[in-house]
């Protein structure tokens, strides 16, 4: 008798057990489940504010091009500074952004930079002379650059001479063309010792040199935006360059109704003398860069445009299919500037959004729809007819950002 109580007792203990291990399991799975569905609706709820936002920052891109285009058309066909009003196309045109949503511009004259496509050798040496070099560096900088980028420029240091290149490991072939992004010059004999150190790094003559130089083909330097040692490179002095300053910040005295900028060579002369030497400058915008950031409760969309506001603007020459190209550091040759890669895409040099364009639904989406509606007989779809052309475009949805650590009380 005794002996079946245990018994029964030990079934009934071991169910027990057997319960409380299948509960363990299961409270296991269903927090995997929870977390698993947690992160799986982080993700979608990531890619529709994405996707919502980048109507939105596509619709803030067309009203911006809408708002100059009417404007260079209106203040005798051309753009000289963001304060004509376009800084606000909102507020320029009447209309605002979606509810909920803010929209904000950043804007760089890339043109108010020396083109180093259409730059002549002396003119490189007075820069790299601006820039902090001696007169004997900054021969031998220009000298081996133009050894690597200039068809009929002879080296005149040996170090720059092509059969050096070709000692390398793996060779090299000089290709005689300009660069096609910061980081390309790593692979140029004498010119890189100026620009980066024995670690890869810019040196103070490098980072000067990308705040006064544009990889950009375009014709005449803004003189509105002009870049800081470009004057100086010029004979310009320090009065003349805080004359200008002046001039812009309104503390010099201007004409009755004057902007404050410049919209021609002969208002920048009034200012600072008709001796001085403004060749190769003029006062229109030809490349900007946009930064058009879209945001909504914590999400946030970045859309990055370079705009060729003027004929014969171009990007770097691209490489031909099959080249290999010197690139020290592996840069993306579609960014000219050799920054980092953005999670995004480009057009090619002077392509419109419409080639690109942005899901259906919002600014960019509607026009769209409707361009390709009509088409022709051969049902070829129309296009958008863009007034100025698209070199780069780059999209970033970045993640909203991690809430700080709050800081720990401190006892006294």
């Amino acid at each position: 008798m005794t002996t079946r109580v245990i018994f029964s007792r030990s079934r009934r203990g071991s169910v027990i057990v057997v319960v409380l291990v299948t509960l363990l399991l299961a409270s296991l799975m269903l927090v995997k489940f929870m977390e698993s569905s947690a992160v799986e609706l982080t993700l979608a709820t990531r890619r529709a504010d994405r996707e919502r936002l980048r109507e939105d920052a596509y619709g803030a891109l067309e009203t911006l091009l809408a708002v100059m285009a009417e404007i260079k058309e209106v203040d005798d066909d051309q753009l000289n500074d963001p304060g004509q009003g376009w800084n606000d196309p909102y507020t320029y045109a009447g209309e605002s952004p979606r509810e909920g949503v803010t929209v904000s511009y950043l804007f760089q004259d890339e043109s108010g930079k020396a083109s180093l496509p259409g730059m002549q050798f002396e003119e490189l040496v007075e820069l790299s002379r601006a820039l902090g070099l001696g007169d004997n560096d900054a021969k031998r900088f220009a000298d081996g650059l133009f050894a690597w980028s200039k068809e009929n420029h002879l080296p005149q240091d040996i170090e720059a001479e092509a059969s050096r290149y070709e000692r390398d490991d793996p060779p090299i072939s000089v290709p005689k063309r300009s660069l096609r992004s910061w980081d390309e010059l790593k692979a140029v004999r004498v010119a890189r010792d100026y620009v980066y150190d024995e670690e890869g790094m810019l040196t103070p003559f490098g980072a000067a040199l990308r705040e006064n130089v544009s990889l950009y083909d375009f014709e005449a330097t803004n003189v509105n935006s002009l870049a800081p040692a470009l004057g100086t490179a010029r004979g310009w002095d320090e009065t003349q360059a805080q004359q200008l300053a002046g001039y812009r910040a309104g503390k010099t005295g201007r004409k009755p109704g004057s902007p404050p900028w410049f919209r021609t060579l002969e208002d920048v002369t009034g200012v600072i003398g008709a001796n001085v030497d403004v060749k190769g400058l003029d006062a229109s915008i030809k490349l900007l860069h946009v930064t058009v950031t879209v945001r909504e409760g914590a999400a946030a969309m970045t859309l990055q445009a370079l705009l060729g506001l003027a004929e014969g603007v171009a990007l770097p020459e691209l490489a031909r299919p099959g080249e290999e190209t010197p690139n020290a550091a592996g840069a993306n040759q579609g960014n000219a500037a050799g920054e980092p890669g953005a999670a995004g895409k480009k057009t090619k040099a002077g392509a419109k959004p419409a080639e690109d364009k942005p899901a259906p639904g919002g600014r960019a989406g509607r026009r769209g729809a409707a361009g390709n509606a009509a088409s022709d007989g051969n049902g070829a779809a129309e296009k958008l007819d863009y007034p100025f052309s698209i070199l780069e475009l780059v999209e970033t949805a970045a993640p909203p950002p991690m809430p700080a650590p709050e800081a720990e009380p401190t006892s006294l």
